[in-house]
């Protein structure tokens, strides 16, 4: 079976997810439990999870990824925005964690991919200092949370001093927290392309470096986006698929690669963005899914 899905708004509550992946035929949601501008410190209700599996157990829901609020940055070297980082990344890891628990209560199938986020800019900081920062971070999220959800960090477009535009940097983070088995990669088409990483021209390259640098088993999920940019111009800027510099060929090469055919990918192109396109989007992504 392949995993192939889409962001999914979370107004309406899980009702709504399981409604939208039913209606658009996909097996496999991210979802932002909270509004993604607001820092998210407070425990979500546990209900809430126990909803969304009892829910799950009807849909075609397989797996889910959450992706963090927009506002997380473990590279910061103001305290107060650290620790709200912190904060926010381990709420997000506890509803997984509960996601987890009630799926085995419950008996149902739902895989819990991770919880993801970008790691975070280092204005104020060298390149090493931010990654010493993340790592720091992210040993301090593991400790204080409970459960074994995965912790996955997003691979960056890079613009300014954002982290982890690099497969090396992506590396360094994870090398640098002690639970290193926690830690995990979602790799983003469009910001790797931007980032120097050519689909086009040098997918089987690509590939090889994912492979040693960062281990195909440690690749959690794809986010599928093409570019409205152009190649290395480090802009985060998704257009569909298709409709970008990757181009749909390039796009379905990946998908369909036998190294990465066991991975999900979830879209988060901008025909997400309105209902009568959402679809459409969606049955780009079946069509090409061998």
């Amino acid at each position: 079976m392949r995993y192939i899905g889409a962001h999914v708004t979370s107004a309406g509550g899980p009702a709504n997810t399981m409604k939208m992946a039913d209606t658009y035929g996909i097996n496999t949601v991210q979802i932002m439990p909270s509004a993604p501008m607001r820092w998210s410190a407070k425990e979500l209700p546990e209900e809430n999870a126990k909803l969304f599996v009892e829910l799950q157990k009807n849909s075609s829901v397989k797996k889910v990824l959450m992706h963090g609020v927009y506002l997380i940055n473990l590279a910061r070297q103001d305290s107060q925005m650290f620790h709200l980082s912190k904060l926010s990344v381990a709420t997000y890891v506890n509803y997984g964690a509960n996601l987890m628990k009630y799926a085995k209560e419950l008996g149902s199938d739902l895989e819990v991919i991770g919880v993801t986020f970008h790691p975070g800019s280092a204005k104020d900081l060298t390149p090493e200092e931010g990654i010493k920062r993340i790592s720091y971070g992210l040993d301090w999220v593991i400790d204080n949370t409970q459960g074994e959800c995965p912790i996955l960090l997003e691979s960056s477009a890079g613009s300014g001093a954002v982290m982890g535009d690099t497969l090396e940097e992506l590396a360094s983070m994870r090398d640098g927290v002690q639970k290193k088995e926690r830690i995990g990669y979602v790799l983003d088409t469009e910001h790797m392309f931007v980032s120097g990483y050519d689909w086009v021209n040098d997918l089987e390259g690509i590939i090889k470096k994912i492979e040693s640098i960062l281990g195909l088993e440690n690749i959690k999920c794809f986010h599928l986006n093409d570019s409205m940019v152009p190649f290395n111009s480090h802009k985060d800027r998704h257009a569909n698929l298709g409709e970008g510099q990757i181009g749909l060929e390039a796009i379905t090469n990946i998908v369909n690669h036998p190294k990465l055919k066991d991975i999900p990918f979830i879209l988060e192109t901008p025909n997400l963005k309105k209902p009568e396109t959402f679809g459409k989007e969606c049955e780009v992504l079946k069509s090409i899914a061998k």
